[in-house]
């Protein structure tokens, strides 16, 4: 998407951001297990607030704008239903 937007330094930067925080998350497709489940939580609303933030206050043009929305959404309902809890796996 940063590819055809007006400002695609603004998309490609969160974009960024979404993949680190993927990447050091403590779950099981994560390349770095560096952060805690429970502060990956915070990170994801953090993360929510600061591209409808973005989306608000930033002059760009209007498909980013319904773009960051979009992504907001998308990581919202994907947060909503995450179940953040560490599972445990025992032998029998």
């Amino acid at each position: 998407m940063s590819a055809q937007s007006d400002h695609p330094f603004v998309t490609a930067a969160f974009g960024f951001a979404l993949l680190i925080n993927v990447a050091v998350v403590d779950g099981p497709f994560s390349a770095y297990k560096i952060i805690p489940r429970k502060i990956h939580r915070i990170i994801d609303w953090v993360y929510v607030v600061a591209l409808v933030a973005g989306a608000v206050t930033l002059d760009i043009d209007q498909s980013t704008r319904t773009t960051l929305f979009g992504i907001a959404i998308a990581i919202a309902i994907v947060a909503l239903t995450t179940n953040y809890s560490k599972k445990d796996f025992r032998r029998s």
